[in-house]
């Protein structure tokens, strides 16, 4: 039996939240991307990021093979939370 493609892009998208980052375990009812991004209440956001700090978080994230946005959001969400802190300069 052949999956749609939304089905299939679903289920991606589901693979990817549970095995990833602060994710990982967490596991996703949903039959769609739409409800998978409404269960997980993430928003796209657009900020200016000198290329260098881009470059080297692709790097890292590519040692630990992961998405590097996926590590940005990672990195935002623990600090938001309280779970990581930075050291004035």
């Amino acid at each position: 039996m052949k999956k749609s493609k939304s089905k299939k892009s679903a289920l991606d998208f589901e693979k990817e939240y549970e095995t990833f980052g602060d994710n990982a375990g967490t596991k996703l009812d949903c039959g769609s991307v739409a409800e998978a991004c409404a269960e997980i209440k993430k928003r796209m956001i657009s900020m200016r990021v000198e290329t260098v700090v881009i470059e080297k978080l692709k790097v890292k994230a590519n040692r630990v093979g992961i998405p590097y946005q996926t590590l940005a959001a990672s990195v935002l969400k623990r600090y938001a939370e309280g779970n990581l802190d930075i050291e004035p300069a």
